[in-house]
């Protein structure tokens, strides 16, 4: 190898060992987002949407949503800080030996749908009688505000989820302790040596990741649907509502979506990680050289491999863009004005 290789090839393994690394990920995602902000971020829009409604409009619907919207900001940094946390705890702190983190794909899609419960309970629990009855001619249900692209590619997920789930588990090995965690790959044309056994993405993995998907999609139906039934405050509010049910809708379905996402790339990496091939070494024979052996469905599994990374950095990125809306809308000053005017000529 010459020697403007050598510098090359170095490079390459440092973006490799980075990108095996879940939290580089979210180091991307930050500075994604962190870009988005600064160059993206369109305050004037907001600002001709608010002039449209008054000021007393603006604080009414602020109150009657304030609290669940808060509670999704904090979810979202929630399944952040706790993924990353036991991820650093698993990789770095517990010496867990033989025991196998049956929750180690589960852990953020718990937190999700433990966070998005607590919003739909507080959709149910808050649902006041209208101030003034509001005529509403369509049926609302869970998909009145959802967004329809957002609930595909959550949809789409979770089918991607299911599907290495299922056949990830069908796939893998069963020791004798009941763990279904191993894939066996024979070694090829030594039918006397005993097939390598590595570690998989299998049911002990599978199932609690499923356990927890089933929850936490029930648990956004539940946000979508309360969040889509409560009546509206007053006729003058429907507009505002409408918008901030959908900010609502929308950042439901990011969270469980993004949290998926984690537990989906999760999966592929370990999938990745020990069924793209591996080499066996059995002194005294072969020469001391390994047996090379190469699973029947490698090249997808290396495929998943490469996704893994963009997955994590996509759902990261959609989880900080959930956060970072905690700040309370402006009360423009067109609005402030045109209820000052409107209450010196109720005094007159």
């Amino acid at each position: 190898m010459s020697q403007s290789e050598a510098p090359m090839f170095g490079l390459m393994d440092l973006v490799r060992a980075a990108f095996s690394l879940p939290l580089f990920s979210l180091f991307l995602a930050v500075v994604i987002v962190g870009a988005i902000l600064i160059f993206g971020s369109r305050p004037q829009i907001a600002a001709r949407q608010a002039q449209a409604v008054t000021a007393g409009v603006i604080r009414a619907v602020h109150a009657r949503y304030r609290v669940e919207r808060l509670v999704l900001a904090i979810t979202a940094v929630l399944v952040i800080v706790v993924f990353a946390v036991e991820n650093v705890l698993r990789g770095y702190v517990l010496h867990l030996g033989e025991l196998l983190p049956w929750w180690r794909f589960a852990t953020a899609l718990f937190v999700a749908a433990l966070g998005l419960g607590v919003v739909a309970a507080i959709e149910v629990r808050g649902a006041k009688p209208p101030e003034v009855p509001v005529v509403s001619g369509a049926r609302r249900t869970w998909t009145s505000f959802g967004p329809r692209v957002g609930l595909i590619g959550g949809v789409a997920v979770l089918v991607a989820i299911l599907v290495t789930s299922i056949a990830a588990g069908m796939a893998a090995y069963v020791d004798s302790r009941g763990d279904s965690a191993w894939l066996e790959i024979p070694i090829p044309n030594e039918e006397t040596i005993d097939p390598m056994r590595v570690h998989f993405y299998g049911w002990t993995y599978g199932v609690p990741v499923l356990i927890c998907a089933a929850l936490l999609a029930a648990a956004t139906w539940g946000v979508l649907q309360a969040n889509a039934s409560r009546p509206y405050i007053r006729p003058e509010t429907v507009a505002a509502e409408r918008h901030a049910r959908r900010a609502v809708a929308r950042d439901a379905v990011r969270i469980a979506t993004a949290a998926m996402l984690l537990g989906l790339a999760g999966a592929w990496r370990l999938i990745a990680s020990n069924g793209t091939g591996s080499g066996l070494v059995i002194e005294g024979k072969n020469d001391g050289a390994p047996y090379e052996a190469i699973w029947r469905y490698a090249e997808l599994a290396a495929v998943a491999g490469w996704a893994a990374p963009v997955l994590e950095v996509l759902a990261f990125a959609v989880l900080l863009l959930v956060a970072v809306r905690l700040r309370a809308p402006k009360v423009p000053a067109e609005a402030e004005a045109e209820d000052a005017v409107a209450d010196v000529e109720v005094a007159r």
